[in-house]
């Protein structure tokens, strides 16, 4: 008998986590940026939570969004370069949210 998927609740919020890793923060009209136009963005931020403020784990992008999927370190994850990629059986945050009820999408270089 296959075991039934979880069914997301009506109540539960949707989830958009939109990490823009390839520019800085303060480049962003609703930082103040009084130059660059950034609407979309903008709108983002205003319906929901922007982080103004964060450290990443490694300064290269692979190891960096591992970290963040897995929150643990690249000396835990074994994600040190561009060129590795994360092993399958590694648990991530969109593991616990499939297993919470939430059909997940991973759109981008995420190398696993």
């Amino acid at each position: 008998m296959l075991q039934s998927e979880p069914k997301m609740s009506k109540q539960q919020p949707d989830i958009l986590v939109f990490m823009s890793d390839q520019h800085t923060a303060r480049l962003l009209s609703c930082a103040g940026d009084k130059i660059v136009e950034t609407p979309h963005l903008d709108a983002l931020a205003e319906a929901g939570t922007r982080f103004n403020a964060a450290v990443t784990s490694c300064p290269l992008c692979v190891p960096a969004r591992c970290s963040f999927m897995t929150a643990k370190m690249p000396s835990t994850t074994g994600v040190y370069s561009n060129g590795n990629v994360m092993p399958s059986h590694v648990a991530t945050v969109a593991h616990s949210l499939g297993a919470a009820g939430y059909e997940t999408i991973l759109c981008g270089r995420m190398h696993f």
